[in-house]
């Protein structure tokens, strides 16, 4: 009979064998068993579940990134070399290590000298001198007395003290909600700040670990000594000195590692053959670059970027690509579908360290086809110069903002265009800055920031949350008592207005263009053959709307003692009469005066080929009231953006043809088909021969006018200057204040040479607070720019 197995039989005759053995056979048993079991396990992970485990490591250490962006590249004209103003490229980021070996006096120099080369080569002293300035958190001022080695020095003495200074920032928790905000920002721990709504933490500042480290518990939970480790002191192993270098800086950044790294190796093997035995290699290896080697200090990231070589001078005309890939505003906004394809990733390998491993980047290329290539009828030189002058006038007029748009009249060629304030798409996240409002710049904010959005901190009412001085507060728009209350402190935009530096106001603006309107009243008066320029009329100095029931209201000349009397309509257009104005279009009428609106490109886009692009409708003139009708005779109660201005007054300066303004010269596809834009007139708006009537009132007006301060010694100019009031709440500002500074818009429209003409420009500047009208602002600003222009073209003078 077959005996069954019991298992407590078994168990007891085991333990009675392992009581017979002594302590050197027990051991000698667990040794066997524990090395049979890690065998079997080997086994498993090498053979069995090879393939698992493999990818597994694999995907350690691979990272998959968003590849440098395939989108086409942006040029300015090819009649200014073709300059290349958006490019997506790898921008090196440079970087140490603080804790490696070497020389840290050659370090610190080396790296002063990339800084030089990053802020001031190719770039004016005092741009040099601003952008150390910001670098280095420092005061410079004196052109004169700082010498580039005062600079380096400067620089030296910063980054020596980053260096050496311990990590200042730790990240503790993201997503802060908004309610433990409030609780945090109730500690009043300046240990602790914000980044968006990111918690971090610098533990220089922090005085009690224990109940700081309670409190973080208490609110977010975790363990209290978990959250205490994050506060220790620990020495900088990463500092990022200059991130998105540029072209020229990373070509001599690779060229001074690469000569340092040859000075080392030819040092060493030049005392190893002095050395007769003396020092092991390692021990002269050591000596050598502890004296002379910066390269081990050195990281060089990869930073794929949208790269535009021009900043701020071009910004508003590109646009930006943002975080995730997609183009806004400008040409990139425009054009997101043309110019990007597909968005390429690839896959990165990285060592034990998380360091990318050379020759590894593979398996990752999804794409590499490139989108369309746009070159632009900017020119670049132009651009640059116009930015540069257009932001000198603007501070000069201590103005809000100016804009300027230069068009070839022949073509519609955009050929410039300029906002200031303006913005930087290398760094289009800093519009976001929000600066103290300090009272020894603004005496009078209420006066000097008219105009500008500004803040107070209200944690209660705020309506957005942002970071000032290191906390995340809630913040609201200023009320005017707020404004003129002294003892509050308010913000401002760094940039004056935030995000809406985004946005190009030549063409995303509109504006009532005021005086230099009366060039198209005159223009349409002479081409319906109603008046010729040395017409009279008689000038009352006003005119009278009577609605009866005793409500009157009257428009009125400025220069009364030019307008009143017997005039003629040149005298009405050089000395801006609006009661001549008035004249001109009740002899026309209403219908073929909004005939001649239109055509002229009122009421409708110009389509040009820019993101963001407004307009204004005009109403059948049915609907116009009478005040209406000779109000926008004189450029009021109609509005317009820059672009349609410019278009209009190409058409007076080119013999009478509405020509299509655009801005793209060419595209370029990837599969080679290469598209080039043709100058397109759409319609004949006036005659030639009343082209050329306008053009001669208008460099009269030049010559002896309001216009006069726009003129070129040397040279027929044909311009107008216009000054409007401010709409406010369906009236005008200054009727609510005792001056009108600050409160106007002034503007000037013109084109040279008169009869030949190269280029029109419109200037518009907002919110002056030196002069309040066009003769002293837009005028001076257009005469600057023309002679530029005609020296540029090499336009002879005029004998």
């Amino acid at each position: 009979m077959q005996q069954k197995f019991s298992f407590s039989l078994f168990f007891s005759r085991l333990i009675r064998y392992f009581q017979k053995l002594d302590r050197i056979g027990i051991i000698w048993y667990i040794i066997v068993i524990f090395s049979i079991v890690m065998l079997s396990v080997t086994f498993s992970f090498t053979v069995f579940q090879h393939e698992y485990y493999t990818q597994k490591a694999a995907a350690q250490q691979k990272r998959v990134v968003k590849n440098a962006i395939s989108r086409g590249t942006i040029k300015s004209s090819e009649a200014s070399l073709a300059g290349v103003i958006g490019v997506s490229t790898n921008l090196g980021t440079l970087a140490i290590d603080p804790t490696q070996k070497g020389s840290k006096d050659k370090l610190l120099s080396f790296l002063a000298d990339a800084v030089l080369e990053e802020f001031c080569t190719h770039k004016s002293d005092g741009e040099c001198i601003s952008s150390i300035s910001n670098y280095t958190r420092s005061k410079l001022e004196d052109e004169d007395g700082l010498t580039k080695n005062i600079l380096k020095k400067t620089i030296i003495t910063y980054l020596k003290g980053r260096m050496e200074s311990p990590i200042e920032s730790v990240f503790l928790k993201k997503n802060v909600g908004n309610e433990d905000i409030e609780i945090i920002n109730s500690w009043d721990n300046e240990a602790l700040f914000f980044v968006v709504n990111n918690l971090y933490v610098n533990p220089t500042k922090v005085q009690n670990k224990s109940d700081l480290g309670y409190k973080l518990t208490e609110l977010f939970g975790g363990e209290q000594e978990q959250w205490e480790t994050k506060f220790k002191i620990r020495k900088k192993q990463h500092l990022e000195i200059l991130r998105k270098m540029s072209i020229g800086t990373r070509d001599m950044v690779n060229l001074a590692l690469e000569e340092n790294d040859t000075l080392v190796e030819n040092m060493i093997e030049q005392k190893l053959s002095k050395n007769k035995g003396i020092l092991t290699k390692k021990e002269v290896r050591e000596d050598i670059i502890k004296n002379y080697a910066f390269y081990p200090f050195i990281k060089i990231e990869d930073n794929l970027v949208r790269y535009y070589p021009e900043g701020n001078a071009l910004g508003q005309i590109t646009g930006f690509v943002d975080n995730e890939g997609l183009g806004r505003y400008g040409i990139e906004g425009y054009f997101e579908n043309e110019l990007q394809k597909e968005s390429p990733t690839r896959t990165i390998t990285k060592d034990l360290a998380g360091r990318p491993l050379e020759g590894y980047a593979s398996g990752g290329v999804l794409s590499t086809k490139n989108g369309t290539n746009i070159t632009l009828t900017i020119d670049r030189n132009v651009q640059k110069e116009l930015t540069k002058r257009l932001e000198g006038y603007v501070k000069r007029f201590r103005a809000n903002e100016g804009s300027v748009i230069v068009m070839d009249p022949k073509t519609g060629a955009i050929i410039a265009m300029a906002n200031y304030p303006d913005y930087d798409p290398n760094n289009f996240t800093d519009v976001h800055e929000l600066e103290p409002v300090i009272y020894a710049r603004y005496k009078n904010p209420a006066f000097d920031l008219f105009g500008f959005p500004l803040f107070v901190i209200d944690s209660k009412n705020g309506t957005t949350a942002t970071n000032i001085e290191g906390k995340r507060v809630k913040i609201r728009e200023a009320t005017l008592e707020e404004v003129e209350n002294f003892a509050i402190q308010k913000y401002k935009y760094k940039n004056g207005y935030g995000v809406g530096n985004y946005k190009n106001n030549i063409v995303s603006s509109l504006y009532e263009p005021g005086s230099v309107f009366k060039a198209f009243t005159v223009a349409i008066g002479i081409d319906a053959g109603e008046i010729k320029a040395d017409d009279t009329y008689y000038d009352k100095n006003y005119v009278e709307l009577d609605y009866g029931n005793g409500f009157k209201q009257r428009i009125n000349n400025l220069a009364r003692s030019k307008c009143g009397g017997w005039h003629t309509y040149q005298n009405a257009l050089s000395w801006s009469c609006n009661v001549g104005m008035v004249n001109i279009i009740e002899k026309v009428g209403r219908s073929l005066f909004e005939d001649y609106l239109r055509d002229f490109g009122f009421g409708v886009k110009t389509n040009i080929t820019l993101d963001g692009e407004v307009f204004s409708q005009i109403a059948p003139n049915e609907k116009w009231s009478r005040m209406q009708f000779f109000t926008m005779s004189f450029g009021q109660g109609i509005s317009a953006t820059m672009v349609q201005m410019a278009a209009a007054y190409s058409t007076l300066a080119n013999g009478g043809v509405y020509m299509q303004p655009y801005i793209v010269e060419s595209m370029e596809y990837p599969d080679g088909r290469k598209i080039q834009s043709i100058p397109t007139p759409l319609r004949r708006v006036i005659s030639e021969e009343s082209s050329k009537a306008i053009t001669a009132m208008l460099v009269q007006g030049v010559r002896r006018g309001f216009a006069s301060a726009g003129g070129v010694a040397g040279y027929a100019v044909a311009g107008k200057t216009g000054t409007s009031q401010i709409p406010y709440k369906g009236t005008y500002e200054n009727k609510y204040f005792r001056q009108d500074l600050g409160h106007t818009t002034t503007s000037f429209g013109g084109y040279a040479p008169a009869y030949n003409p190269k280029f029109v420009m419109i200037v518009r500047i907002t919110r002056p607070r030196t002069e309040v009208y066009a003769e002293k602002t837009a005028s001076a600003m257009f005469a600057n720019m023309a002679e530029y222009l005609l020296k540029y073209y090499k336009v002879p003078q005029q004998k």
